[in-house]
């Protein structure tokens, strides 16, 4: 790839859940919160719900490196968390940072 390839990638996922079934994309983002911070190449991987409104989900991940986290999008548990939840969801953005400062 380019120069980026060995940077380590910074990630954040926002994930608006229906309300009905916030509490069970909850339990099914706290398992793949744990599975993916064992991943090789996972510096930092933690998960945070609105105060202000609990069907909002953010993931702020930081891998190693592009190949890594594009690894992590193939893992059988993120794969898992995307076949169980995709009638929950109302949203999902992923936008992926390079840290500069």
């Amino acid at each position: 790839m380019n120069t980026q390839a060995n940077q380590a990638i910074t990630l954040v996922a926002t994930i608006e859940i229906k309300p009905e079934h916030t509490e069970q994309a909850k339990s099914e983002l706290l398992k793949l919160t744990k599975a993916s911070q064992a991943e090789t190449g996972c510096i930092q991987y933690n998960l945070h719900q609105d105060n202000a409104n609990p069907n909002n989900f953010v993931t702020y991940e930081v891998w190693e490196n592009q190949e890594l986290m594009e690894q992590h999008g193939q893992s059988e548990h993120f794969q898992e968390f995307v076949k169980v939840t995709k009638d929950m969801i109302d949203n999902f953005v992923i936008t992926e940072m390079t840290f500069i400062a």
